[in-house]
């Protein structure tokens, strides 16, 4: 049967299987979103130019940050926001552009989480410490 556990185990068992063919070809290759029913899943795989992920996040962003308003150093970036009277410390990982309302992508320093934000707090928290 299948179950959220075996295809966690399955996608950590892809990426391992797939190293070889990213290091021949110098491709990046993702495993998106998984559907799964109970005898069969499907998913999306998608192959990118690039030695890394984030080779692959810092070229997307270069291409997309002006049109939030960021630069292409920003990525990386450590910046602080504040979100429902929480200050919370983020890194800039990246841009989604097809993410509509959150398309920055940042990651929270204190346990590593991945979110989406707007770009305007982004933007300022970016333009202030500079």
């Amino acid at each position: 049967m299948i179950d959220r556990q075996m295809l966690k185990n399955f996608r950590a068992d892809f990426a391992e299987a797939v190293k070889d063919l990213e290091q021949k070809y110098g491709l990046v290759i993702d495993l998106g979103n998984i559907k799964f029913w109970l005898d069969h899943f499907e998913g999306k795989i998608s192959c990118k130019e690039g030695e890394s992920k984030e080779d692959v996040n810092f070229a997307d962003f270069k291409k997309y940050c002006s049109m939030y308003g960021l630069k292409p150093e920003d990525f990386d970036r450590r910046i602080t926001l504040t979100d429902r009277g929480v200050t919370q410390d983020y890194i800039i990982t990246g841009i989604r552009p097809s993410k509509r309302k959150y398309p920055i992508c940042l990651k929270k320093v204190s346990d590593g989480t991945s979110w989406g934000w707007t770009p305007g707090p982004v933007r300022d928290a970016c333009r202030k410490e500079d």
